[in-house]
């Protein structure tokens, strides 16, 4: 959805920004065609996604320096339902690491992040969707 201009303040009954909610589909998107179809073979490092790869494959590139607020709406969506942070999976393209804004996340901690990368590429019971 690339006509988003602006960070919206609404929220819909997932508790999410509509900006959030197309992260978080991307997130899921990356997760079943890259983590989930190899996930026996492979390595933590490639599964990753930049900041600015995730917010372009969710049509908002122009919003990737906003990343932390969404990343941790999509961590409490994740921490509510008992899975593994979906937003673990992305990462500042330069450090290959989140940002210092993780350890602020709902079951985020950059000392477990490897750990939580881990158990994000292993978890096979995300939804297809977000909605």
């Amino acid at each position: 959805m690339s006509g988003l201009s602006s960070i919206s303040n609404a929220t819909d009954g997932f508790g999410m920004t509509r900006e959030a909610q197309l992260l978080a589909q991307a997130l899921l998107n990356h997760h079943k065609t890259v983590c989930r179809s190899r996930a026996q073979t492979l390595s933590i490092e490639s599964c990753l996604i930049p900041y600015g790869d995730l917010f372009e494959s969710a049509g908002m590139a122009h919003l990737k320096n906003t990343a932390g607020k969404f990343l941790r709406e999509i961590a409490e969506w994740c921490s509510e339902n008992g899975w593994p942070p979906l937003n673990a999976l992305a990462v500042n393209h330069a450090t290959r690491m989140p940002g210092q804004g993780y350890n602020d996340a709902p079951g985020c901690s950059l000392d477990h992040w490897r750990e939580q990368v881990g158990a994000c590429i292993q978890f096979l019971d995300y939804p297809d969707t977000v909605s």
